[in-house]
């Protein structure tokens, strides 16, 4: 801030002054400043971790979980047939033929025998149909317009005449399966035979068919209006793409490498909290400019609650599950404190004994999310009270912060006034000394 007489008697620069005096009183708001720097900091450091946690929590309920152990994977012994799998596919084996692939009726019809209102039936429904005029455009857009209700389709195909008068009829084109074939009566009456039915089409609906275990005293056949057919295993859907009189094997197997993934995505969960925590906490060593060695803390260090956090998550990883290591399923903690799995030593124990190994992974996995529950919890977590109360430091950090602005603000404006009354009264005595120099000077110059 400039003062408007700065300096007009003195001499002096005393903006500056002023601006030294002011920097000197608010060292002590740039320590507030420093303080609710580092705090804002720290509060961003737990609500990352706070995240992680939280996301531990979640990824260990779902280990914990056996129903999340039932994964399976469905395979087929041809390409004809396709396999979709769900979370309910329990394992199994099948063999079926592929006897019918289904189809829909395509039916043509000559428009010029509509009249202006037509009937199509089909599913046990009717409906009629008004097109704006006998123009084979106009009866297709009328049938189209209603494709959602019927699943019948028309498009205008060329059936004669010469290339410079055309004629055409329609095509019209259903869904596959049996029970959607269709007839279209020239008018209303529906008693009178009709233009197009399954009779005389050009190809008739049919179900796809198959025949399981073909060959044997128990076979049977399925049916479905599509080429898919849902549920042939439990929580398996096949589709079919060819007819083959040569069998098919459906198999559903236990999906191992699913459940290795449950298992590493446990321990690759753990992983990152632990690697959030040590590089938080992690001290750094570095030279100043007098050559001096300064050792500095990371966030963490020190704070006993984010140690407890780490130990509890550790020793719930490797304490031992009814008197069977963890290791023994490939769960090890190195010297460094980080937690990995060895996939052969696992792959191994599932191998030798998957129900006992599930339920350790599971135990582990129950133990961890207790812990993660614990601290990441919205309103009793033990990180949640910490970023709250952080969160409360900055905020009175930036209260304290901002009543140093209006202290110094306040002080600025004393000093001002201050310099300015004395630069004014400096004037005066300056006005007063020179009037009082002229005055002798006149005595003196009176007497010669």
């Amino acid at each position: 801030m400039t003062i408007g007489i700065d300096g007009m008697a003195s001499g002096l620069d005393t903006t500056a002054i002023i601006d030294g005096l002011v920097k000197i009183q608010a060292n002590q708001q740039v320590l507030l400043k420093n303080k609710s720097t580092v705090a804002s900091t720290l509060v961003q450091a737990l609500q990352g971790l706070n995240s992680r946690v939280a996301s531990l929590a979640t990824a260990a309920t779902k280990v914990a979980d056996p129903a999340s152990w039932a994964v399976t994977k469905a395979s087929s012994s041809s390409d004809t047939v396709t396999v979709a799998g769900s979370e309910s596919a329990r394992a199994g084996t099948v063999a079926l033929e592929v006897t019918q692939l289904a189809s829909g009726q395509v039916s043509l019809l000559d428009p010029t025998k509509l009249q202006a209102v037509f009937t199509l039936g089909t599913g046990g429904q009717t409906y009629d149909i008004t097109p704006s005029s006998p123009n084979p455009e106009d009866v297709a857009a009328a049938i189209n317009a209603l494709a959602d209700k019927t699943g019948i389709t028309a498009t205008r195909v060329r059936t004669g005449g010469t290339d410079s008068s055309p004629t055409y009829s329609l095509q019209l084109t259903g869904k596959t399966g049996e029970a959607n074939s269709f007839t279209v009566h020239a008018g209303t009456d529906t008693s009178v035979p009709a233009l197009a039915s399954a009779d005389n089409a050009i190809a008739t609906a049919k179900d796809a068919t198959i025949a399981m275990w073909p060959g044997s005293s128990g076979s049977y056949e399925l049916s479905s209006a599509t080429n898919t057919f849902t549920d042939v295993l439990e929580g398996v859907d096949l589709t079919v793409s060819t007819v083959s009189s040569d069998p098919v094997t459906i198999t559903v197997t236990t999906d191992a490498d699913a459940q290795r993934k449950l298992a590493d995505e446990l321990v690759a969960n753990v992983s990152v909290v632990l690697s959030e925590i040590a590089s938080r906490t992690r001290t750094t060593t570095e030279t100043d400019s007098s050559g001096n060695t300064v050792v500095t803390g990371g966030l963490f260090s020190g704070d006993s609650a984010i140690r407890f956090l780490t130990n509890d998550i550790q020793a719930a990883m490797t304490n031992p599950v009814n008197g069977r290591s963890p290791a023994a399923v490939g769960i090890t903690m190195d010297r460094y404190g980080a937690v990995t799995l060895d996939k052969v030593t696992f792959d191994k124990a599932m191998a030798e004994d998957p129900k006992a190994t599930m339920e350790t992974i599971q135990a582990l996995a129950t133990r961890v999310g207790e812990v993660a529950e614990r601290a990441s919890d919205k309103t009793e977590g033990s990180l949640t009270g910490k970023i709250t109360s952080q969160e409360s430091v900055v905020r009175d950090l930036g209260t304290q912060i901002a009543k140093w602005d209006e202290r110094l603000s306040a002080r600025r404006a004393q000093l001002v006034a201050q310099f300015s009354s004395m630069e004014v009264r400096l004037s005066q005595l300056n006005s007063t000394q020179s009037w009082l120099t002229n005055q002798i000077a006149g005595l003196n110059a009176s007497k010669q």
